[in-house]
């Protein structure tokens, strides 16, 4: 709930700022540099939205990590989910299985 009271907050202040460098701009003692920082305010501000969304769809979306034990050898979760990737598309599930192994000889050699 804070976080989303931040970067409410945040777009609210960025595009104050740029109402603020909008009316400096204006003034008579305002130049082109002002006119930037108007434009320039609000696009910070649709950027702390932008990453308050996406931050809150990758928690929502986040998936069990994987982990392997060895060539052939995933562990239950990985299992679980390449039994789940061959129910709705094996290609993937084979591309996965391929990946593990390839994980797998690499963190052996190294």
């Amino acid at each position: 709930m804070l976080g989303h009271l931040l970067a409410i907050a945040a777009f609210a202040v960025c595009v104050l700022l740029g109402w603020w460098q909008l009316a400096r701009f204006e003034s008579p003692t305002g130049g082109v540099q002002n006119a930037a920082y108007a434009l320039q305010w609000p696009l910070f501000g649709v950027f702390a939205l932008f990453f308050w969304i996406r931050a809150m769809r990758d928690s929502v979306e986040r998936r069990v990590p994987v982990r392997f034990t060895g060539p052939g050898r995933e562990t239950t979760e990985a299992s679980a989910q390449i039994r789940r990737d061959e129910q709705d598309d094996p290609e993937l599930a084979a591309y996965n299985r391929y990946l593990a192994e390839l994980n797998a000889l690499d963190r052996k050699s190294g």
